[in-house]
């Protein structure tokens, strides 16, 4: 989403503005939180996490491991839960922690908890788990514009299946999620140790931007360079599917020892982790206090349904959208301020404008198999966009 003005001048694209290293304005609050991550922190959790050797979803272990990280989360103060899900025979459930904001958006921060049967998980992925608990024990002493969850998922191995659940839950409750930094494998460097890999689609990257922002602003306390990617293998997928957005931070070196009984806890950079828990962190609370004043929804068609001429007949259980004999669409604009107008487009190409509620529009085309949908919403100075994938024959 993009959150930031943008020049009307400018054939009214959305762009970032951002200061220059220059002109940054240090903040404390965020410089405060990155001081306070250390190795120590880190490597107790590394230590705990990896004594349990490998931990598959559906195992005994694994549900042990889901009750430390509970427990954890609750130690802080925070709101915790079990989020139970099955699919295809396996079931597994997914913990979340929330640290109330004062408004009903949400940022999350993620990572998976399960391994393969083989691999006791060191990298993959308790280094992400190290860091979503390290960020929660720091950032529960804080207060924020915006609500933040702290999820552990499960089922990632077996195919994403605990984000899927999480991600198809929080959208048939319109839970208004900004977006999910979710860390997967990030603890493995030996030559490079001072770049970082973070994967997003094209309307997540405003994400990596901030990211981009906070890694040069504090320099001199993070020492990171950023590398785009657009990787899809890992649980902020999910998000992907449900018209949300998310950005993926992996490791710059590829790890020998992925997926097998080598990754274990003498192969982790504790440093190198340390360094990537401060940038997702600091990057993390500076969007949990910035204004949101707009965003967009494509509220029908609805993600996970079949319809024919326009109407829903068939609810179907996961993400795929198939449309049948018409394409109709209506978004929803979120914003205190007065909407100027809607942009409907089709694969990126533009075929209308609405004015007024309801914000509807309806396709003249003819179309087959796997297409976008995409609405920018726009108020006074700022847009937001939205786009789902849709299955069609028109």
């Amino acid at each position: 989403m993009k959150k930031f003005a943008i020049a009307i001048a400018l054939i009214l694209l959305p762009v970032h503005f951002y200061p220059t290293d220059s002109d940054a304005k240090i903040d404390e609050k965020i410089s405060e939180i990155i001081d306070s991550i250390n190795e120590e922190t880190l490597l107790f959790y590394e230590n705990i996490l990896a004594s349990f050797g490998p931990h598959p979803t559906g195992s005994e272990t694994c549900d042990m491991v889901a009750d430390f990280i509970f427990n954890e989360f609750e130690k802080e103060g925070l709101k915790v839960e079990y989020q139970y899900w099955e699919k295809n025979g396996i079931s597994g459930k997914n913990v979340i922690a929330t640290l109330q904001g004062k408004t009903d958006f949400i940022l999350i921060i993620s990572a998976h908890y399960d391994t393969v049967e083989v691999s006791p998980g060191a990298d993959d992925d308790s280094s992400g788990v190290a860091v979503v608990l390290t960020s929660a024990k720091i950032l529960s002493k804080y207060s924020f514009l915006h609500t933040i969850k702290f999820v552990a998922f499960s089922g990632e191995e077996q195919g994403l299946y605990g984000s899927e659940y999480f991600a198809r839950n929080s959208y048939k409750r319109g839970e208004k999620i900004i977006g999910d930094i979710q860390l997967d494998g990030v603890g493995y460097a030996v030559k490079e140790d001072r770049k970082v890999r973070i994967s997003s689609n094209s309307a997540s990257k405003w994400i990596v931007d901030m990211a981009e922002q906070i890694a040069l602003d504090y320099k001199s306390k993070i020492d990171l360079e950023i590398s785009r990617h657009d990787y899809m293998g890992s649980d902020h997928k999910s998000f992907y599917n449900y018209g949300y957005e998310g950005v993926f931070f992996l490791e710059y070196e590829f790890n020998p020892n992925y997926h097998t009984s080598e990754d274990t806890i003498e192969h982790i950079n504790i440093n190198y982790l340390t360094k990537i828990c401060k940038l997702a962190s600091a990057t993390l609370a500076k969007i949990a206090d910035e204004s949101i004043d707009i965003m967009t929804r494509i509220v029908e068609p609805e993600i996970g349904g079949i319809y024919f001429s326009g109407r829903k007949i068939i609810e179907l259980d996961g993400h795929l959208t198939i449309l049948i004999g018409k394409i109709k669409v209506r978004a929803e604009i979120i914003s205190s301020k007065e909407v100027q107008r809607v942009d409907f487009y089709f694969d990126n190409r533009f075929y209308g404008t609405v004015y007024e509620k309801p914000y509807e529009f309806t396709y003249k085309i003819f179309a087959f198999l796997n297409h976008k949908l995409r609405a920018v919403g726009y108020i006074e100075g700022k847009s937001d966009d939205n786009e789902i994938s849709i299955i069609c024959f028109i």
